[in-house]
């Protein structure tokens, strides 16, 4: 059995953008726990949907799936404003958010063989996303079966769908699809301090 960690983020990274960067990871024994899931999020016609382009109905519709499935959520949320001025540094910020996210996603998992798939990001390279897992793996005692950047996975999208709903809480002050997922959520950094 493999296990599955999918990671997307919402917000931006830029100083003048968003005041908050979250990244989120959904942690599966299996991948299937998560096809209702899936199949909730919306059909597009070329790019997919994300939860900012979907309905106030979409988004429930996916969220309540989530809230069923057998999976838990993990997330980071920074707070730009309370980083000092040479931590501002995007690539930075989302390394160092992403690598918490992956080791709270790794100590949550209770298998030992993983697949993590992150959203395609500028921000890193893919060997420097793969080092992460090999790093993490090791201290962990994990086996990390893949590491990879994904331009569309299933699993992805479906993380798209939560970062929303928790970039909405923090930025928009908007907690209802925040209520829908909250029991899912097996970890929260909301302050992660340049180290």
């Amino acid at each position: 059995m493999t296990g599955l960690i999918a990671i997307d983020e919402s917000g931006d990274l830029g100083e003048k953008g968003s005041r908050f960067f979250i990244i989120v990871a959904i942690v599966s024994k299996r991948s299937r726990h998560l096809s209702k899931a899936y199949k909730a999020t919306p059909a597009g016609y070329g790019p997919e949907i994300k939860f900012y382009e979907s309905t106030h109905r979409e988004r429930l519709n996916v969220l309540t799936e989530i809230a069923a499935a057998d999976a838990q959520i993990v997330y980071v949320c920074i707070d730009k404003t309370k980083w000092d001025e040479p931590y501002r540094n995007g690539n930075e910020l989302y390394r160092q958010a992403l690598k918490e996210a992956i080791k709270c996603a790794m100590e949550t998992i209770q298998i030992r063989d993983i697949d993590v798939v992150v959203d395609e990001s500028g921000f890193i390279k893919s060997d420097e996303l793969k080092e992460i897992g090999r790093s993490l793996s090791e201290s962990l005692g994990k086996n990390v079966k893949r590491c990879d950047k994904v331009s569309s996975h299933k699993c992805v999208r479906i993380a798209d769908f939560i970062a929303g709903s928790l970039w909405a809480k923090y930025e928009r002050e908007n907690g209802e699809y925040f209520e829908i997922i909250k029991e899912k959520i097996s970890f929260a950094r909301e302050s992660l301090r340049p180290r």
